[in-house]
């Protein structure tokens, strides 16, 4: 795919940035080091972080996590015993702090994820959250992240969503069409996952860059029950 379908300059706002960085930090002087600071309810984690790390095998690969926060999902990984190099990336300092002083092995970026240059390329990138807040050109700005994401990693890119069946009592949050935000997802990739199992209100997207199909017509990395795809027979 051309590099040109990705805008550097990013979608947005200095505005839409101070938006952000003041519902992030009112949340954070208001409850301190807690997920209710990122948006989240409790308890609310593992299912999540579940659905996302299922993309793949992620042991041993880097991992770009984009809107960290407090680098939870760093944790649960840890917690798990699967290892990874971290990279996590977010809008609000007071987040990243927090997350260097717990895991200081990590790699951690203050900065907006569209115009920042990150070194490096990664296996996999993750988003949790980011998108959930409404933005002016809120759409373009999913899209345009989401490419960002796609472009940097090897493997694919999972991403998490607030379905339209989830509570919205201010009219403030975002609730893309599953089935709309897959079809997008087409345009980066011909392997897409769409993931409505895991929580009522959310939806997960997995996005692969691996697109090869064997001679079963089936993408050669779908899993064990296609170890044969490297046999000669012709099953079409």
């Amino acid at each position: 795919m051309n590099d040109d379908y990705f805008s550097e300059a990013g979608i947005l706002r200095e505005q839409d940035r101070k938006i952000l960085r003041k519902f992030y930090r009112d949340n954070y002087l208001q409850y301190g080091h807690d997920i209710k600071s990122l948006g989240w309810l409790e308890g609310t984690q593992e299912a999540r972080f579940t659905v996302l790390t299922s993309i793949g095998d992620l042991d041993g690969s880097s991992i770009l996590d984009v809107g960290c926060g407090f680098a939870d999902l760093y944790g649960f990984l840890r917690d798990r015993g699967i290892s990874v190099d971290y990279t996590g990336i977010d809008l609000n300092p007071e987040f990243i702090e927090i997350a260097k002083s717990r895991y200081p092995d990590a790699r951690f970026i203050v900065g907006d994820f569209e115009e920042t240059k990150i070194p490096g390329r990664f296996d996999w990138a993750f988003e949790c959250g980011i998108f959930n807040l409404k933005v002016h050109e809120h759409r373009p700005f999913v899209e345009n992240t989401l490419r960002k994401m796609f472009k940097m990693a090897s493997k694919g890119i999972a991403a998490d969503f607030l379905s339209p069946a989830s509570y919205d009592l201010t009219g403030e949050m975002y609730h893309p069409d599953p089935l709309e935000m897959v079809r997008y997802c087409n345009r980066l990739s011909k392997r897409v996952v769409l993931r409505c199992d895991y929580k009522p209100t959310e939806f997960c997207v997995y996005v692969y860059k691996d697109t090869d199909v064997g001679v079963m017509s089936a993408f050669r990395g779908f899993g064990s029950a296609l170890k044969d795809l490297t046999t000669e027979k012709d099953y079409r």
